[in-house]
């Protein structure tokens, strides 16, 4: 994670803010603290101001408040807590669980609960809740096994035992990462499904008012909250009164209401507008761990399933080039298709494939590729060599869009054609153009905190059917075997050799490559203090926030 500040017209943005009725946004540094003893504030009591509104600007809004989507980890990170938390630089701090220790085949877990805390709705949180969570979970969250996760026992009424089919070094980050809050027993229970996805009840520092759809989510301040994560900077209730989530799907509107100060914290600015954020407001970064936002070659059908063909398309595209063109220093450059940079045991392959025209020209030769038709693309057989590209316009931004477009441009260059299909949200949900007959390219990113990504985008099964998280629909058993066994390694060492072996195997077969980071950058007003992002899913923490007067 990356944090600047300014100073730059504090006190005017506090006036027009008071002028406007209106509130701000902001940031401090994540402080590692134990459950006993959080942090100190930064300034003291008297110089906060509290009982405030902030008003954030988020993109996308999500169908239900939880679920196994990342953009559902932001709101759910609100309203549940979570067994452990993300210290600084990752490493793992309690939260409703005290302490945890590991059986010898590091396959049963088991977890000390806190025993002050209770939901919103009076229940108390203890081992039944924990275990009346997880048929919600495994019910809800369509890659839960993935996690390796099979159940929870009740050992006394402050203890539990979670049990693995497999060793997960990662399974703290899984656990922690915004998708295993839990809610009451008596809500999972007697609550109507859609309670449960638009007010459900946690235990964590607010609580649903209301949520407008196509607008967005009114929170208010559990007073009764009193066990924030290790890592908190303070334990208790919020400082601010209500915090008012906006979902504002266009970048540059986000931004407009940030410098009029009708919102105070403002997601993902368009590129064009970072570095005037960088030096307006502050601002803050962090890379997601899993995967990239990159491209997917369909290796089961198609001209794809030729390696020569997959290599000759990425030689043909400049994708550092791009990223930096059209991202204008907002995002990095990522070439691994397999793992993000901020992901454990991460390979850095940025140099694999150079821009090489030629290149790619000889491999398509080779191919087979060699005629082209008047308007300059590759046949063969009396076919063109021709990809379809659907990508979701709800998850891919304009940016996202204009990159897409420039690599359209680039492959004509050597006899390719790339038909985009955006899709709407509701449509790419729904299951438009996924099926094997349907496209040749995917793009798209994987949010997730452990190595273990490698078996959720490339194994072919999921509960006994295809995995359709595997975009590129990729078989192999060996390999399939092969990340299972660097999975299940104990030696730390040996592990990461294990995981670059396969991260270099994918890269070199060009069966996924990368594009960008999928980042996630905010900007936010210079009187607000104690905004924090967690150091895996880089969720955004208001709990810690408060307002400084600048006058």
């Amino acid at each position: 994670m990356s944090i600047t500040r300014d100073n730059h017209d504090r006190s005017k943005a506090r006036a027009r803010r008071n002028a406007l009725g209106l509130t701000s946004g902001a940031l401090a540094l994540l402080v590692v603290a134990t459950l006993t003893g959080c942090a100190p504030n930064l300034v003291s009591a008297s110089e906060r101001e509290d009982n405030s509104t902030i008003t954030y600007a988020h993109e996308q809004e999500p169908p239900c408040l939880w679920g196994g989507w990342v953009q559902q980890a932001y709101t759910s990170r609100q309203v549940f807590d979570y067994l452990v938390s993300y210290g600084d630089g990752g490493e793992i701090v309690p939260w409703l669980a005290t302490s945890w220790e590991e059986s010898a085949d590091r396959k049963t877990i088991t977890f000390t609960l806190r025993e002050n805390v209770t939901f919103t709705d009076g229940d108390r949180f203890d081992a039944d809740a924990v275990v009346a969570n997880y048929p919600a979970w495994a019910a809800t969250i369509g890659w839960h096994n993935f996690t390796y996760m099979t159940e929870f026992t009740k050992v006394d009424d402050f203890t539990v035992e979670l049990h693995l089919s497999e060793p997960n070094p990662e399974i703290y980050s899984i656990l922690a990462n915004g998708h295993y809050g839990f809610q009451s027993p008596s809500s999972l229970a007697n609550n109507s499904a859609e309670q449960q996805c638009l007010q459900p009840i946690g235990t964590g520092p607010w609580i649903v008012e209301e949520w407008h759809r196509g607008e967005g989510i009114s929170f208010v301040r559990n007073d009764d909250y009193e066990w924030a994560p290790g890592n908190a900077e303070h334990n208790g209730p919020a400082y601010v009164e209500r915090l008012e989530w906006k979902f504002v799907p266009d970048a540059t509107t986000r931004w407009g209401a940030l410098q009029s100060g009708e919102v105070d914290i403002a997601y993902q600015p368009h590129s064009s507008q970072w570095q005037a954020a960088q030096e307006q407001f502050q601002t803050m970064s962090y890379v997601a761990t899993g995967r990239p936002q990159g491209l997917t070659f369909n290796v089961a059908q198609g001209p794809f399933t030729d390696q020569r063909v997959r290599q000759a398309f990425v030689h043909a595209i400049d994708r550092e080039s791009i990223v930096e063109t059209v991202y204008r220093g907002s995002v990095p450059y990522e070439g691994n298709g397999s793992l993000s940079q901020s992901t454990a045991l991460y390979l850095n392959v940025n140099d694999s494939y150079d821009f090489d025209i030629d290149q790619a020209n000889q491999l398509l030769d080779e191919a087979g590729w060699t005629d082209r038709d008047g308007d300059g693309y590759r046949i063969k057989d009396g076919e063109r060599l021709k990809a379809r590209l659907p990508y979701n316009q709800g998850i891919v931004t304009t940016e996202g869009s204009v990159v897409l477009q420039v690599i359209q441009d680039q492959v004509k260059a050597v006899g390719i054609e790339v038909e985009l299909i955006p899709l709407t949200q509701t449509a790419a949900f729904a299951g438009a153009y996924s099926g094997v007959d349907e496209k040749e390219i995917s793009f798209g990113y994987w949010v997730w905190p452990s190595p273990s990504i490698l078996d959720i985008t490339f194994n072919d099964s999921l509960n006994g059917a295809w995995n359709g998280n595997n975009t590129s629909f990729f078989s192999d058993d060996e390999i399939e075997a092969q990340i299972l066994a660097a999975q299940r390694e104990p030696d730390p060492a040996l592990r990461q050799e294990k995981f670059e072996e396969l991260q270099a195997w994918f890269d070199e077969q060009a069966i996924a490559v990368g594009v960008y980071a999928f980042t996630y950058n905010v900007a936010f007003s210079n009187d607000l203090e104690g905004i924090w992002q967690d150091q895996g899913n880089g969720l955004l923490n208001f709990n810690d926030a408060y307002f400084v007067d600048g006058d």
